[in-house]
């Protein structure tokens, strides 16, 4: 018989301080025991979904047999342009940092993982500063679009240097 197999319940943000070193660091929350460490690699990409352009982040961590994936996106355009700061923030900083939560024992780690990506999220804020903004129902329409296309994490992450065709996306 054949039982589905329930995933862990994962969570990423990424987020920035207000102190004016003007730094961004993704928060990951885990149920279970994390398996991160330095080892994780972060995945960006630019994905255009009709006229909206979906910032997607991946955090990616392989020990032995256990895989994770975990995926965020930003909308560069929310009320106060505060996900355009973040992009900002990292075009600059030479390393993230990385925080982690394990709920069941509220156990915390940080580790720093190598930026690598600066040059892309320069280009990321010119493409976005030059681009006419969307509203937040246009964001989370073009998110939907790209869920119903690439259902899972694994299926974004995979495509995530594919240039998606747009009329792929329409309603």
């Amino acid at each position: 018989m054949d039982h589905p197999v329930t995933r862990p319940q994962l969570h990423l943000g990424l987020t920035s301080g207000r102190d004016t070193d003007a730094s961004a660091w993704f928060l990951a929350v885990l149920s279970e025991s994390p398996i991160l460490d330095g080892s994780v690699t972060v995945h960006f990409g630019l994905v255009g979904v009709g006229p909206i352009l979906l910032p997607l982040f991946f955090l990616r961590s392989t020990r032995g047999q256990r895989h994770i994936l975990l995926e965020t996106s930003l909308n560069p355009f929310q009320a106060d342009l505060q996900g355009l700061k973040l992009l900002r923030c990292l075009s600059t900083q030479d390393s993230y940092q990385i925080h982690c939560r394990e709920l069941a024992t509220n156990t915390e780690q940080t580790f720093t993982v190598p930026n690598v990506h600066q040059a892309q999220y320069r280009q990321a804020v010119k493409l976005l500063e030059a681009h006419s903004p969307w509203t937040a129902t246009q964001f989370v329409q073009a998110q939907f679009h790209l869920a119903r296309s690439w259902a899972t994490p694994e299926e974004r992450y995979k495509n995530l240097l594919c240039s998606p065709d747009p009329n792929a996306f329409d309603a």
